[in-house]
């Protein structure tokens, strides 16, 4: 999926209004989402901000394929990433190639009970690139106390949930987020972060 779908589909929009909105043709969206045609940075620029999205840098998603006896070949990213809302949540529907012993082709990732369960299955059997489309990294962390899987998946995968819980030790202080508690400490004139139970006033000056 081309990050111009990616975007679209996150903003709830067909190729056609997506073009209006960026003033182009919805052919020329169409080419730019199946790879027949490369857009500009320019364009791509233009395409993202008309569905209230922008370009972002990260760390690319790299696999290697772990032996199983019984499982065969399964594979572990080298770091856990998110999906954005609501393709994290979206139903999915899968050829029973994954091992469902029921059969069973979709699966609602709204559920919590049903996205325990495709999870299993997609760490077990699913190839890299439908993990990438499919599992969410913060989603994956709360749900893999719950899960049940073969000790080789659990230990390949586990040092990934400890990073993406911090790694740190928890002693580590609290995070300001976006520099709230500063900002506002420095507003009504005192020092943070605080030390103890005790607030220390900035002197006055005039």
């Amino acid at each position: 999926m081309t990050v111009i779908e990616s975007a679209r589909r996150a903003a709830g929009l067909s190729q056609r209004r997506l073009a209006e909105l960026a003033s182009t043709q919805q052919s020329s969206v169409s080419e730019y989402e199946s790879r027949r045609k490369s857009p500009t940075l320019e364009v791509v620029e233009r395409l993202l901000d008309a569905a209230d999205a922008e370009l972002a840098v990260k760390r690319r998603v790299e696999f290697v394929y772990v032996e199983d006896p019984e499982l065969g070949l399964f594979p572990v990213p080298n770091r856990l990433w998110q999906l954005p809302v609501p393709l994290c949540f979206s139903r999915v529907q899968v050829f029973p190639f994954m091992g469902d012993a029921d059969g069973k082709e979709v699966w609602d990732l709204s559920d919590p009970a049903e996205r325990i369960e495709f999870y299993e299955l997609a760490l077990c059997h699913g190839p890299d690139d439908v993990l990438v489309e499919t599992v969410d990294g913060a989603l994956l962390v709360e749900a893999w106390p719950n899960m049940h899987l073969p000790d080789s998946v659990r230990t390949a995968w586990q040092p990934l949930i400890a990073e993406a819980k911090g790694g740190a030790s928890r002693e580590d202080p609290p995070r300001d987020p976006a520099g709230y508690n500063a900002r506002i400490a420095a507003e009504i004139g005192i020092v943070w972060p605080r030390k103890g139970d005790t607030w220390q006033w900035l002197p006055v000056t005039d």
